[in-house]
């Protein structure tokens, strides 16, 4: 443990001293006038003229002089402490906004140094600025030993940012922190000290959380935003002050603006990754105009392993990257692979977002909360009680892309630490972005595993069950979605806008696993009598409720292929052809009888194995792969079962820009006529010969390994 860490103490206290004392003098007033850059709500500042705040759906009543309480969480503590809520007294307007802005400050003046809050100083450094912020509204018409006061505070607490910086805190609250020195440092230029310190912790400081492609440590798309907005007051500061402008800070805001301009769907909000809500689109705009002048979109974030695909008005986001480092995983959640999907301005595949109120914080933070494959009585992450990650897993992920159309193929091995299978996800978005198809596997099963596929959909979307499927109805546009799997559409919650709202979410399970005694949710994939179970279900807001509810099912053993229902021995349902009901003569069909060309000469990487289809002679196309914790992507390969098919992806190792004229790569099938999980019924028998060894002992015969378990869906346009 550092030496600077045992002298905290002393080093805080040395920082309230007087600051009269010595040479140096107090101010009057601030150097530079500040402006707060952000709207506030009127609302809630009209709340707080009534004494009374309203943070995260819960009221509570402000008493004169109380900062702080053990009951509170801290999410309210910060907001409460960091004095943010004087935007929303601003916006008010009024002269009782005014004047309780002014007293609720002077309450916290009134404060001995050694009594105040001064531990954190994200907290202290957000104060600061906003104090300087919003100076004009509350304190330029205030008498004089206010202004004193109020100055002494900016010195006193300033330097409490100094004494316990760098250790104190990280992450982007750590650009909280040096963003209330900052202000300090050029409002108050007699003490030079502040700018100083400033200057030498900044470039260490965004070194420590900002990848090279400009995403953040922590992988969360609303720490993205914070460290952005961060920035960009950093930047505005230095311009008011007209200050140089340190290149670190410049080139930081130039990459992180892009990654967050990527990390949006087209309604203009934030996707619903790792502890992150939509947040407003206006502010979202307002912070990006002011941290960067560059209106670029980030093509790729190798880093932080999201794929962002575009084809036609879709967009997919994926999370097919690894948890966060431990140091920054207190916001990671479970959803590795998980996607969200949208059409124009309209989300449709979405995950259930998170929330700070009371028995949510933690139940999202499941697979269950995640449009992705979530298993009963299992969890690929395991969470310490300090909220942080232990032991993540490993993902590969590889993307390519050939004509606007995009294969994405990702592994996790979360569930294969725990005997369950390495769980395998294939997506592909077509070119004109009006399909959207996945082929879901569990492989090298050492025990059984009982699992479901999850789609929550956005509360916008209506859904229309049909025989072969369901329909989901957006307000411009209908999907149709089909599965070779046993679907029930079932409730959900969305907590993406601040609310609890009622949702829907398709569930997808092998016909073996879907019997008719089976409840519509399995138990939520927490580890036994160690975590809460996570049927996600609107109800209460004090926490969500146990998972009870039943959906529309296809029927107890039986399973759906090429969007037609079928029974338990593979009879077509009645009712289950013809348009809207699922049939598959909609979808694009996948070419058969196509022979496999060689793998090039110039591919890199192994060649094609037995388990592996070679690529054919392949058009121009675009290959990202990646591989997390040294694990190696696997290579492309055929369905199993699948009769004269195209390769599924591309070979994992294939250069791009290779000779034209070939067949194109085919899109995932939803399980053609030719599929089949089994040899056809004609093959002739082959018979089995097995050697012994001359030896004493025989040679046991090899085990054969577990067949994959295997869920084909697809996601397809039918209405404009």
């Amino acid at each position: 443990m550092s030496l600077r860490h045992w002298t905290r103490g002393a080093r805080l206290s040395y920082a309230l001293r007087n600051p009269v004392g010595g040479f140096a003098r107090i101010p009057d007033a601030p150097a530079i006038v500040l402006r707060d850059l952000w709207p506030g709500n009127a609302a809630t500042g009209e709340r707080l003229v009534r004494n009374r705040t309203e943070f995260d759906g819960v009221a509570r009543a402000l008493k004169p002089g109380q900062w702080d309480d053990a009951a509170w969480p801290v999410a309210y503590r910060r907001w409460l402490q960091g004095f943010t809520w004087l935007q929303d007294l601003r916006e008010l307007g009024a002269d009782s906004a005014r004047v309780r802005a002014r007293t609720l400050v002077g309450h916290w003046l009134r404060q001995p140094p050694m009594e105040r809050a001064l531990s954190d100083p994200a907290i202290t450094g957000t104060r600061l600025a906003a104090w300087l912020g919003c100076y004009e509204f509350f304190a330029a018409s205030a008498d004089d030993r206010f202004h004193h006061n109020l100055m002494a505070s900016f010195i006193m607490e300033a330097r409490s940012i100094a004494a316990l910086m760098p250790e104190a805190v990280s992450g982007w609250r750590a650009l909280s922190a040096l963003k209330g020195l900052l202000a300090v440092g050029v409002c108050l230029p007699d003490y030079p000290e502040f700018l100083s310190r400033y200057l030498r912790l900044i470039d260490d400081t965004l070194a420590s959380q900002i990848h090279a492609d400009g995403s953040h440590f922590s992988r969360s798309p609303e720490e993205q935003f914070q460290t952005v907005r961060e920035l960009a007051e950093m930047l505005y500061i230095l311009q008011m002050a007209k200050q140089p402008v340190p290149t670190a800070l410049l080139d930081a805001a130039n990459r992180a603006a892009p990654v967050l301009r990527a990390m949006r769907h087209a309604d203009g909000g934030l996707a619903l990754f790792n502890g992150s809500t939509e947040r407003d689109p206006q502010l979202l705009d307002h912070v990006l105009g002011r941290a960067s002048r560059m209106r670029v979109v980030a093509a790729n974030m190798p880093e932080s392993g999201f794929v962002r695909m575009t084809s036609g008005r879709a967009l997919l986001l994926v999370d097919a990257g690894a948890p966060a480092p431990t140091d920054f995983s207190q916001s990671a959640h479970a959803g590795m692979l998980s996607f969200e999907f949208s059409s124009g301005r309209q989300r449709l595949v979405v995950n259930c977002g998170a929330s700070q109120r009371p028995g949510w914080a933690d139940v999202l933070r499941y697979p269950a909360a995640h449009s992705v494959l979530d298993m009963a009585g299992a969890t690929p992450l395991r969470f310490e009680p300090d909220g942080t990650v232990a032991n993540p897993p490993r993902v590969t992920r590889s993307h390519v892309t050939h004509d606007g159309a995009h294969w994405l193929d990702m592994t996790h091995d979360g569930y294969k630490r725990l005997g369950k299978g390495l769980y395998d996800r294939r997506l592909y978005l077509s070119k004109d972005g009006q399909s959207l198809r996945g082929e879901e596997k569990l492989r090298d099963a050492k025990q059984d595993a009982s699992f479901c596929l999850r789609f929550h959909l956005h509360p916008d979307i209506t859904v229309e069950p049909t025989p072969g499927g369901c329909l989901l109805h957006a307000e411009e546009e209908s999907w149709q979605f089909l599965s070779d799997a046993t679907i029930s559409v079932e409730e959900s919650v969305y907590l993406g806008r601040g609310e609890v709202e009622n949702t829907r979410q398709i569930v997808l399970r092998l016909p073996s696993l879907a019997t008719a005694g089976e409840p519509a949710n399995p138990a939520d994939p927490t580890e036994p009598s160690a975590e809460p179970q996570t049927g996600l279900q609107a109800g209460p807001q004090t926490g969500p409720k146990a998972d009870n509810q039943t959906g529309h099912q296809t029927g107890p053993g039986s399973e759906t292929r090429n969007g037609a229902r079928i029974g338990p021995m593979g009879e077509t349902a009645p009712g289950a052809a013809g348009h809207g009901t699922g049939e598959i003569s909609a979808l694009p069909a996948q070419p058969h009888g196509a022979e496999p060309a060689a793998t090039p000469e110039n591919a890199t990487g192994p060649k094609p194995g037995p388990e592996s289809t070679p690529a054919g002679t392949a058009l121009p196309y675009t290959v990202q792969t990646d591989s997390v914790a040294g694990h190696t992507p696997p290579q492309g390969k055929q369905l199993d079962g699948q009769q004269g098919s195209l390769p599924l992806f591309p070979h994992a190792g294939a250069p791009s820009g290779m000779e034209a004229g070939s067949t194109p790569h085919q899109p995932p099938p939803l399980a053609t006529a030719a599929y089949s999980h089994t040899a056809a019924a004609d093959a002739p028998p082959v018979a089995k010969t097995e050697s012994v060894q001359p030896s004493r002992r025989p040679t046991p015969p090899k085990a054969e390994p577990p067949a994959p378990r295997t869920i084909h869906w697809a996601l397809t346009l039918v209405s404009p």
